[in-house]
């Protein structure tokens, strides 16, 4: 199954990025190049309805999830690995712009999906990503916004994780992106 695999990844870049991200960055970033590129494309998988996903034994959302929400997004299976987790996490071992580039260009693809589930993904990673980062990510925030201007207008809980994005940049940057949006 894919989920150890996850968990895993996530728990080594967590440990790496904490050491620094030597080893997620090393082979001249091939390594980080390889990992991002397949997981990025597990944001736009056809999960299917039937696979059998672990979650976790105290989480109540997880019965109703589907199996996309719950591999790919996380939905209750924090304690046994999933696509978002394991994004974020090798967003912080990468530690560096140019790396994130290719990873906020995956997201936002993601949050231009035609897929509402792809979208969710994308924005709750992006946030994610945002909340873990803070400042150092805000390079990349001028790519960001045409985007999350679209999302201001997709359905409510879409639109709500475009608002946070939108509140956390804000904050981090200590001005309004209102005009930005427009």
């Amino acid at each position: 199954p894919l989920q150890p695999l996850l968990l895993f990844l996530e728990l080594t870049f967590r440990a790496d990025a904490h050491e620094g991200g030597d080893w997620t960055r090393g082979d001249d970033n091939q390594r980080y190049n390889m990992i991002s590129n397949h997981l990025a494309k597990l944001l736009l998988a056809q999960v299917p309805k039937k696979l059998d996903v672990l979650t976790d034994s105290v989480s109540n959302q997880s019965s109703s999830a589907s199996s996309y929400q719950k591999l790919v997004q996380g939905v209750g299976t924090s304690d046994h690995g999933n696509v978002a987790g394991c994004l974020s996490s090798l967003a912080t071992a990468a530690g560096n712009e140019q790396l994130w580039k290719p990873l906020n260009l995956a997201l936002l693809e993601a949050c231009s999906h035609k897929r509402t589930e792809v979208r969710k993904a994308g924005i709750s990673c992006l946030l994610s990503i945002i909340d873990t980062i803070g400042e150092e990510y805000m390079v990349l925030l001028p790519e960001c916004l045409p985007v999350l201007s679209e999302l201001l207008e997709d359905e409510e809980e879409i639109a709500g994780m475009a608002k946070e994005c939108v509140r956390q940049s804000e904050e981090l940057l200590g001005e309004s992106l209102e005009e930005s949006l427009r």
